[in-house]
């Protein structure tokens, strides 16, 4: 008993023949392999020797990768690398192939746009972003990253405030802000008075300020939907 191509096959059932058990057990050895070479030829210059996964490989798998790999796991074929990316459908015609990008892992996904706020009134207030993570409760990283105008004074407001909230020790460490740009724009952050974490910023003025927060999973850190960022406008540096 044989794997057998599938002219071979074919000879065995032809009119008038008369099968053998052995010719039978070459047709159900051959047949999974020869489903994977279907799968395989739909795909856009693809040979038997092109076979791959549709994953989201380690550094050290992704360094052992020819160049003529491609990374789909065959039908039929169980993958041996873990957490990968779930194919959603994939067209015989071109094979094109559309995957299921945020399933297995969504770090590095960037929410854009999660807040927007706008100001007109002149103050001399402090902006307050508050997270939904507070010292107390959880343990999160976090990036943020507020891109807008400051029309008073013509200031550029880029800003990034990366942290962890780190319940263990009821602070917020491995945290750092950038000011781009603004040499006028100040910011920070801060655990609350409620523990909750704050990043902050002050522009020199809020006259026509207007900006947005996106933020991007990160670490142990969640994704943050619509709704789970407060933007508060106070005089007071800290709350």
């Amino acid at each position: 008993m044989a794997e057998q191509n599938r002219q071979t096959l074919k000879s065995y059932f032809e009119t008038g023949d008369k099968p053998t058990e052995d010719e039978f057990a070459d047709l159900i050895d051959s047949f999974v392999n020869r489903l994977e070479d279907d799968y395989v030829d739909n795909l856009p210059n693809a040979s038997t020797s092109q076979r791959g996964i549709v994953q989201q490989a380690t550094s050290s798998e992704v360094t052992s990768a020819t160049n003529n790999d491609k990374y789909v796991t065959p039908i039929g074929v169980k993958s041996s690398i873990e957490n990968f990316a779930p194919i959603k459908s994939v067209n015989g015609k071109t094979g094109d192939i559309v995957l299921h990008a945020d399933e297995g892992t969504d770090y590095g996904t960037l929410k854009p746009g999660i807040v927007k706020f706008s100001t007109v009134p002149q103050t001399d207030d402090y902006i307050h972003i508050k997270l939904p993570y507070k010292i107390d409760v959880h343990r999160r990283m976090y990036y943020v990253k507020a891109s807008g105008y400051g029309y008073d004074n013509t200031e550029i407001i880029d800003i990034i405030w990366v942290g962890y909230c780190r319940q263990t020790s009821n602070e917020i460490t491995h945290d750092k802000t950038v000011v781009n740009y603004s040499t006028s724009v100040i910011a920070g952050q801060y655990a609350g008075s409620d523990n909750h974490v704050y990043l902050w910023f002050k522009p020199s003025s809020t006259f026509y300020l207007t900006f947005k927060l996106d933020f991007m999973k990160v670490g142990n850190g969640t994704l943050l939907e619509d709704g789970d960022i407060e933007i508060i406008q106070d005089p007071n540096a800290t709350l």
